[in-house]
């Protein structure tokens, strides 16, 4: 039988384990794609704003232009009231293609609090400038084309009509006033794409939004994940809870008690389950009814048809054993082999049944019930019973292929619990007759239903060597051993260890190696 497995890790853990894994993964990809977003959206908001400012930046052209020159201070102040408004903004300048820079603005409270070793200059455009040019740590740049001009496309149109008048010449009839020499225009900014206006940034806005967003997200999180492990940790609990009800109510059933019946309330897969538990013990129930009333009148049938043979064959060999008065056939080859067990009691025969001690008498009924009934268990028989012995048969009436076998556990069986009986009895003080029960195993035949002349000399042979070691040996209150031929030693060699103890001498000259039982290996 395999053997029971124990839980390591139950069912409500691993159930509420997974759905809190599950949960955090969602909660973290959820807050990973909105920093994620958050950080693209407040970039995308930087470019977004230098392209709004750019466009403003541009349309100032007309009101920063002072005698064909540009004002570059309106667009400075312009860039100073930006700086203000927008904390994020580190530095931004009006570089030309030259690389000369025209306005600039720069953040002196961002810059004093987050670039403190920041290189400047005296002038403040060239501070700008450096700022701009240098790698800050945790800063964005954005670049944006500017179109910023100082002569309307309008004058530059005129001046070119002044030139040509110069060129040509007087028509017939008519006066020409010569034309005053046109000023050399002053030089002008290049034209739209090679003004940029450059914008820096610092990330610490961002960091601070982020770090809020982290913080108000890991409350709400830890609120969220708190929830999600009560709310797991019930479901689990709810759903193992119907299954230890299933799985206790089976292991009754796995000790033999069919009177169970598991009570889950709910509606889901558990819920039917336990409905197909409680038909299915109903059933068994049933099933195992209708099998042990087969079994008990099969049994029955058995043994009272046992119980006739046993009867007959003892009952027969005690009739024709006083009409022969004890008469022993000489064995032949085709008679029925068999098994016998000498069980020795001619010591009891020393006292007298109305001098026994009640405790001597106890053990007698209880030794000659204990016989019968392992007789009968192992379909041996009571084969004879005298008044120095009692004799059962493995292998006839009732053959089978294990008949050795059958007949050492018998034996031991009964020798084991003659012991309990006796042990049991000195135990509680009571005094018990010095006796000797002993056991004799030998192979022999039954002939016309008696047992063969030589099985009955081996036994007397082998009765007389024990009772005279007994006798002249050490003392003992009482003594009970199993003794065996060589022949079944040798087969019952797989269940039981035997050891030599003397080779006995038969009438004719013959030997017998004597064995006793040293040990079991059942």
């Amino acid at each position: 039988m395999a053997s029971r497995r124990t839980v390591k890790f139950s069912l409500q853990n691993k159930i509420t384990i997974l759905i809190f894994t599950l949960l955090i993964v969602t909660l973290a990809s959820i807050v990973g794609y909105y920093m994620s977003m958050n950080w693209k959206n407040a970039k995308d908001q930087m470019t977004n704003s230098v392209k709004k400012v750019t466009k403003n930046l541009g349309a100032l052209w007309s009101v920063a232009r002072e005698n064909g020159r540009v004002n570059w201070k309106v667009y400075g102040d312009y860039m100073s009231g930006f700086v203000q408004v927008d904390k994020n903004v580190i530095a931004m300048a009006i570089i030309d293609s030259s690389g000369i820079v025209r306005a600039s603005a720069i953040n002196d409270a961002v810059v004093k609090k987050y670039y403190k070793d920041l290189k400047t200059g005296t002038d403040k455009n060239e501070t700008v400038k450096i700022i701009l040019d240098q790698k800050l740590d945790d800063a964005y740049k954005v670049k944006g084309n500017l179109r910023i001009v100082d002569k309307t496309e309008a004058e530059k149109a005129k001046a070119g009509q002044v030139k040509a008048v110069k060129g040509q010449k007087p028509a017939k009839g008519r006066a020409i006033k010569a034309a005053k020499p046109a000023a050399a225009p002053e030089p002008a900014l290049k034209s739209t794409g090679t003004t940029q206006l450059v914008v820096k940034y610092t990330m610490w806005g961002i960091y601070d939004s982020q770090n809020a967003m982290v913080l108000n997200t890991s409350i709400l999180a830890l609120v969220i994940l708190i929830v999600g492990w009560l709310g797991a940790w019930y479901l689990a609990k709810y759903i193992s809870t119907n299954f230890n009800i299933i799985v206790a109510g089976m292991r009754k059933v796995a000790e033999g008690n069919l009177d169970v019946e598991v009570n889950v309330r709910s509606n889901d897969e558990v819920g039917v389950l336990a409905d197909d538990f409680n038909r299915m013990i109903v059933e068994l129930k049933q099933k195992v009814r209708i099998k042990d009333a087969f079994e008990t009148v099969a049994d029955g049938l058995k043994d009272m048809d046992d119980i006739k043979k046993a009867y007959k064959t003892l009952t027969y060999q005690e009739m024709t054993d006083k009409m022969m008065k004890g008469y022993a056939p000489t064995a032949r080859p085709d008679e029925n082999k068999t098994i016998f067990i000498f069980i020795d009691t001619s010591a009891f025969m020393n006292y007298s049944y109305e001098l026994m001690s009640e405790e001597l008498k106890v053990i007698i009924e209880k030794l000659i019930e204990k016989v019968s009934m392992t007789a009968l268990e192992y379909q041996g028989a009571v084969f004879k019973v005298t008044d120095k012995y009692i004799l059962l048969s493995f292998g006839y009436p009732f053959k089978h292929k294990d008949d050795m076998k059958r007949a050492i556990i018998s034996t031991v069986e009964i020798r084991k619990e003659l012991v309990q009986i006796v042990k049991s009895k000195l135990t509680m003080g009571y005094a018990v007759e010095d006796f000797s029960v002993n056991f004799v195993m030998v192979n022999g035949n039954v002939s016309k239903n008696f047992v063969d002349r030589l099985t009955l000399e081996k036994y007397g042979v082998i009765i007389d060597y024990i009772n005279f070691a007994v006798k002249y040996g050490e003392k003992k209150q009482y003594s009970t051993d199993i003794y065996a031929t060589s022949d079944i030693a040798s087969g019952t060699g797989a269940l039981a260890n035997f050891e030599r103890v003397d080779s006995v001498a038969m009438r004719e000259g013959e030997a017998i190696e004597l064995m006793k039982l040293k040990g079991t290996k059942f």
